[in-house]
């Protein structure tokens, strides 16, 4: 590149080096901070507060915004985080097995919808909308011994005997599953101190349950599975999508309240969308159906939506394609003028009555180029290299094998960056 900042003919053969200063430089933008100035703080209604704004990417997981507002006039503080995307289709149950201090160690991603239980805790659990954020397993359970404990002395002063009982119980035990002493004051910072190598916990279980799908629990064998933890996805009950804000069926709306057990009681809408129909944006879902028209074959049909990226309003194309000996299946494309390029192709048609399970065995460098059609449903496993992607994982493609093996590796780098 010359003085003029023109690129030049030798700079094209550093090629692989300009691919990983673009790739930091795109990381690096991921990692942004914004401060707004001038905020109302809640606490003194005072205009002086400001707001710092940290849009991050969790490994593994998505794109979250962590805002923390500080107001210098009544020193109030507060720090809340917001999950990028939409609420997922299927509600998430994840249960860990601690065995090891290291577990606590564990980064946690807990949405307000979401609540904690420890079931050796008969009587404990973190409930929907508090604690919500990102901590570690050990910063969340000190952070409920703190509250239990600040409010121990106003339950004596109520007369709730029964409850500062109850309350003193959790207590102790979150003091044993975290580690720690009843010890109070230096003699105990000493310990604590002193005994950090070796301290050790009881096992315990926590299920994180999230009617929403948008929390975590970290994996530190990412992308193999933990032995130790288990996920379970499943499908909202009509409560649940009340929880998480969507919006009941119009039977339960006229009657007033909601029965699960009750089809009618929930929202079509709030149903896996690929079973339905195929979404273009927030506002438009086109059915099809011998009443509205068929897409007709190799017809780009182009339909205004909002860039993830920028969240300018974008062209995005989309079109019906026959692949031989397959079936029909549908490419829509996004490429927004900030420089933001997605692709992602859906089967067309009603959903099979069986799954498909595929094994292919690689023998040459031709079966490289054997085309592959992944849904956005599918998962992948390479059990020569123990790596197994959940379903969903990349979203849907259509690609070779080696192309597949590079997106595979391209998301990988981009999780694990050290």
């Amino acid at each position: 590149m010359n003085d003029t900042g023109e690129p030049t003919a030798n700079d094209n053969a550093d090629q692989p080096h300009h691919h990983i200063e673009s790739k930091l430089h795109h990381e690096a933008n991921e990692d942004r901070v914004e401060e707004i100035h001038q905020c109302l703080c809640p606490n003194c209604n005072l205009p002086n507060a400001s707001t710092t704004m940290h849009s991050t990417t969790i490994p593994f997981f998505r794109e979250i915004c962590i805002m923390t507002l500080i107001c210098p006039d009544c020193n109030f503080r507060n720090s809340e985080t917001i999950f990028g995307g939409a609420i997922q289709e299927k509600g998430e149950k994840i249960t860990l097995t601690v065995h090891f201090p290291d577990d606590l160690n564990r980064q946690i991603v807990k949405s307000e919808s979401a609540e904690i239980k420890i079931p050796c805790l008969d009587d404990f659990e973190i409930s929907r909308r508090t604690q919500v954020g990102v901590f570690t397993l050990e910063g969340l359970l000190k952070n409920a011994l703190i509250n239990l404990e600040s409010q121990q002395s106003e339950r004596l002063l109520l007369g709730e005997v029964d409850n500062f009982h109850r309350c003193r119980l959790v207590i102790y035990k979150l003091r044993t599953l975290l580690g720690e002493s009843e010890q109070s004051g230096e003699e105990s910072s000493y310990d604590e101190l002193a005994n950090e190598q070796t301290k050790r916990i009881p096992p315990f279980t926590l299920i994180l349950d999230d009617p929403a799908g948008n929390s975590f629990i970290e994996n530190p064998n990412a992308p193999l599975p933990d032995p130790n933890m288990s996920l379970e996805k499943y499908f909202r009950t009509p409560t649940q999508d009340m929880i998480v804000g969507l919006q009941p069926s119009r039977d339960a709306t006229e009657v007033g309240t909601i029965d699960d057990s009750i089809p009618s009681h929930k929202n079509i809408v709030n149903v896996s969308r690929d079973s339905h129909s195929i979404e273009f944006d927030d506002r438009i879902i086109v059915n099809q159906t011998a009443d509205e028209g068929e897409i007709g074959r190799d017809e780009v049909v182009t339909f205004s939506t909002s860039c993830p990226n920028c969240h300018q309003t974008t062209e995005t194309n989309m079109c019906m394609i026959d692949i031989p000996h397959f079936k029909e299946v549908i490419i829509m494309s996004l490429d927004c003028d900030c420089g933001y390029k997605s692709k992602e192709i859906k089967g067309g048609g009603s959903i099979p009555a069986f799954g498909t399970k595929i094994t292919l065995t690689v023998k040459d460098s031709r079966d490289l180029s054997r085309e592959v059609l992944k849904s956005d449903t599918s998962g992948v496993s390479i059990p020569d290299l123990d790596l197994e992607l959940d379903e969903g994982s990349l979203g849907g493609m259509y690609t070779t094998v080696e192309g597949l093996l590079l997106k595979i590796h391209d998301r990988l780098v981009v999780a694990n960056p050290f």
